[in-house]
């Protein structure tokens, strides 16, 4: 991928916090999704859906299938966005990575904080809660050490990813009682010994 190509990427889904939700309902969903339907999805896309939708398959993100206005028809492409390393020395590309860094940290942060207001206000039921992950660790690792563990957690992530899709292929659009969309996110990085 060229500098160029690489900073159009990231800006397109830089630009505005929105376009992350779109881009991810159609992973999620894995499936073609309309215009339309994202817009039922996303509520905060639905002003400017077009230029949103628009500006992510010009930065490679999502594909146009067919169809125009509403009933446009967009589908997540399944080959991934390669990198090359040498793109990142360009200063406009280091700024865009770090833009997006800091959407997609604050994006964690406030599904963090939904949820937990959603806690608090008594919108999930005890099955739920007793099931919600919230473990930190300290650990003495390597730099080697925290690439096993990461390498770890992805084989575990995608197993479950794995078993994700399988429900979502057999049971398409209406899956069973008791089965949500659950945001999964992990971090490790060192602390300083301040």
């Amino acid at each position: 991928m060229t500098a160029e190509r690489h900073l159009r990427h990231l800006r397109a889904m830089s630009a505005d916090p929105a376009r992350f939700d779109l881009f991810e309902q159609l992973k999620v969903q894995e499936r073609p999704l309309t215009t339309a339907e994202l817009a039922r999805l996303v509520p905060s896309a639905r002003r400017g859906i077009q230029a949103h939708l628009s500006a992510l398959a010009d930065g490679e993100w999502i594909e146009h299938v067919e169809g125009e206005g509403r009933s446009a028809v967009w589908r997540a492409p399944q080959t991934p966005i390669e990198w090359a390393e040498e793109d990142d020395s360009d200063p406009a590309v280091a700024r865009a990575l770090e833009d997006l860094y800091w959407i997609a940290l604050q994006r964690r942060i406030n599904r963090i904080r939904r949820f937990d207001a959603e806690r608090q206000t008594g919108e999930w039921p005890e099955e739920w809660l007793s099931a919600t992950i919230g473990r930190d660790y300290s650990l003495w690792l390597s730099a080697a050490d925290l690439r096993e563990l990461d390498d770890a957690l992805v084989a575990l992530f995608e197993d479950f990813r794995a078993r994700s899709a399988a429900r979502r292929m057999a049971e398409g659009e209406d899956l069973p009682a008791g089965v949500e969309l659950v945001f999964v996110t992990s971090s490790a990085f060192p602390l300083s010994r301040d």
